[in-house]
């Protein structure tokens, strides 16, 4: 069985400090980083399988004021773990009862906390060397559903690239991030969507990487719209515990031309939780 690479804390992982291989770009002049998160907003785009993100302010300025003229606003936020640009926790897929390393996880969640095992708390800090594929510029043309991000693709992608090794982030651009405001088309009802397939997520595997994302809210290659498509997922996260990201915002990326670069981003410490919301950074030289 494929495994990630070896990731060290002081303590199971969770707030805890972290130790593992990573070497920030050297340079001594300034860098640029760019944001790879979608904007929170009410009524925003999100999958069907999800709950909706919500906003609403809960206090406004000139309501309650204190002495001097002061007034402070705030607000309730409702998000689920898979809204927006976010990360699949090892606990988010299991099969038959069991998720990442083979432990059994029925007998290890609850309503009101969550994942016991494999839950967002696992997760180390997502950092490392970045590359980007992006499906466009590969295929020559738009993608469809009909197309994936298999072995062969990215054997011809990383020919004359730099190619990932262990401990590297690769996110996959399938341009459907364009239609981001279009929820029907963006999440491909009815169709399906490009993604990485199986083939290609063994090819990553088999180099080690650190974590993968797209700029889809699947991830995953799914060319018939009515056919589950999960087994990348399983090869990922519950035989290998290499986590996905999801709905990454690579618009500006491709615009620029940025293939490589060096990745950040980290879950939020939720408790039990089978995903988080992130804001990813690509940093690049300026």
């Amino acid at each position: 069985m494929t495994t990630a690479p070896e990731q060290k804390t002081t303590t199971a992982w969770g707030g805890a400090v972290w130790t593992g291989p990573v070497a920030w770009p050297g340079n001594n002049g300034e860098s640029r980083a760019y944001d790879l998160a979608v904007r929170l907003e009410h009524g925003m785009t999100h999958h069907a399988a999800h709950p909706p993100y919500s906003y609403t302010l809960v206090k406004k300025h000139g309501e309650h004021n204190y002495p001097g003229g002061i007034s402070s606003a705030m607000e309730l936020i409702t998000i689920p773990g898979h809204g927006g640009t976010h990360v699949d926790a090892p606990g988010h897929i299991s099969l038959d009862g069991r998720t990442s390393g083979g432990r059994d996880v029925l007998d290890h969640q609850s309503w009101t906390e969550g994942l016991a095992i494999g839950s967002v708390e696992e997760l180390p800090p997502l950092v490392g060397p970045g590359h980007l594929v992006d499906g466009e510029k590969l295929f020559g043309r738009p993608m469809t559903n009909r197309d994936g991000f298999g072995a062969d693709e990215l054997e011809q992608w990383f020919a004359d690239r730099p190619a990932p090794e262990s401990g590297s982030v690769v996110l996959f651009r399938t341009g459907q991030m364009r239609h981001w405001h279009d929820s029907e088309r963006y999440l491909g009802i009815g169709i399906g969507l490009p993604g990485v397939a199986l083939s290609g997520a063994r090819w990553l595997s088999e180099r080690g990487v650190r974590a993968l994302g797209c700029d889809t809210a699947s991830f995953e290659h799914k060319p018939e719209w009515l056919v589950p498509a999960l087994d990348v997922h399983v090869h990922l996260l519950v035989e290998c515990g290499i986590p996905i990201m999801e709905s990454v915002q690579l618009e500006r990326l491709a615009a620029d031309e940025v293939h490589e670069f060096f990745f950040v981003a980290t879950a939020l410490r939720i408790g039990g939780g089978t995903g988080s919301p992130l804001r990813p950074l690509a940093f690049v030289p300026a």
